[in-house]
């Protein structure tokens, strides 16, 4: 793996004050409304102690088998939420004028998407799902009502937003993001319906793309192989980023090779390298919490990131580090520069709590550089 290098995060400073793009991407295709939490472990008078970690928490509902129990839930916050809404609103953030497509509520949008940028576009075609993302500082636990997605097609799509609103704003952008596919039991028809009923027939073989499956556990072997495929299937139409966790890359590495996901994992670096030789695609990015790998053919590149030990949020960290990365390749940035755009942007989110912009991600590189220059 590659040092991040202070030279190498001053030109990228450099860079960022003065990025700018005209070009657009459209983001789709679900919407959450999320409400941010933290599990009470013990609590006095009105002060509380939350629990720490994910095992912490487990333990303790490990040992209320068999004899239920009763854990306390406060809800720090409530904010926008799915990897459309998101992605695109850190886009906008970030100067991108971008289109989403998703779940924000229909006829009317909800309140909490009020406050997206103003450079995006909302087209919505249903209400919102909605989460509750219990946060500890080693990771979080979302829970998730998905049931308003159930009739959510193409076909239903088309028909609310209609065909030739979506195809006039798909053909007026340069990337095309598709996220969360996990959630949204349609999502393999609707990407298939983009390919055929808009990409295909336009005869542009020159987008970018960018594809987000989000944690794969409740699906089947035939369903992760059938949406590699159709990954894979538009690349004939241009240039193919998947996008990836360690936890979802370790996940359907186990998939792809027949293997129980409690059984030995192999370091996420040879899972990803697998991954890459499997699927027809131009690029694979896979970001664990400490450093972002990118796979291409003929290079694989590893860059070390900045760990936030405070975390003020988690959820929608990879979105942003998706934001940071779209915004580098519109920009033309080089492969790392485009790596280490991502991690800031993420981490300075991580850090705040909310999606930056251009001047919050300058000012982070700051402390990132102070950091590696501490530690010297």
């Amino acid at each position: 793996m590659s040092t991040t290098s202070i030279a190498m995060l001053s030109d990228l400073q450099t860079q960022v004050r003065g990025i700018t793009t005209d070009k657009k991407i459209f983001v789709g295709f679900d919407g959450f409304v999320d409400k941010i939490k933290k599990a009470v472990r013990q609590k006095h008078h009105l002060k509380a102690e939350y629990y720490k970690t994910l095992k912490e928490f487990s333990d303790r509902i490990k040992a209320a088998t068999g004899k239920s129990g009763q854990i306390e839930m406060v809800t720090q916050r409530t904010k926008l939420g799915g990897n459309a809404p998101i992605l695109s609103n850190t886009l906008g953030k970030l100067g991108v004028q971008s289109y989403c497509v998703g779940s924000m509520g229909y006829p009317e949008k909800h309140p909490v998407f009020s406050s997206m940028d103003s450079k995006c576009e909302v087209i919505s075609a249903l209400n919102a799902g909605e989460s509750d993302a219990i946060e500890f500082e080693d990771g979080k636990m979302i829970f998730s009502e998905l049931s308003v997605f159930d009739h959510y097609d193409w076909q239903h799509i088309t028909k609310t937003a209609g065909i030739e609103k979506l195809r006039k704003v798909i053909m007026n952008s340069q990337l095309l993001a598709f996220v969360d596919w996990v959630n949204l039991p349609h999502a393999s028809d609707i990407w298939q319906g983009v390919l055929n009923d808009i990409i295909k027939p336009s005869g542009k073989q020159d987008f970018l793309f960018l594809f987000d499956l989000c944690d794969p556990s409740k699906k089947t072997p035939e369903e992760i192989d059938e949406v590699l495929d159709l990954m894979s299937s538009f690349s004939a139409y241009g240039k193919v980023t998947v996008g990836l966790n360690e936890n979802e890359t370790l996940k359907i590495w186990a998939a792809i090779n027949g293997r129980d996901t409690k059984s030995k994992m192999p370091p996420v670096e040879e899972a990803g390298d697998l991954l890459y030789k499997t699927i027809k695609i131009d690029s694979l990015l896979v970001h664990p919490i400490d450093r972002t790998i990118v796979y291409r053919q003929h290079e694989t590149l590893a860059l070390q990131g900045r760990l936030v030990t405070e975390p003020k949020v988690l959820t929608g960290g990879g979105d942003n580090l998706n934001a940071g990365y779209c915004l580098g390749l519109l920009a033309g940035l080089s492969l790392p520069q485009c790596m280490l755009l991502g991690m800031a942007t993420s981490g300075v989110y991580i850090q705040n709590g909310i999606s930056p912009g251009i001047k919050d991600i300058v000012d982070y590189i700051t402390i990132w550089i102070d950091d590696l220059l501490g530690n010297a």
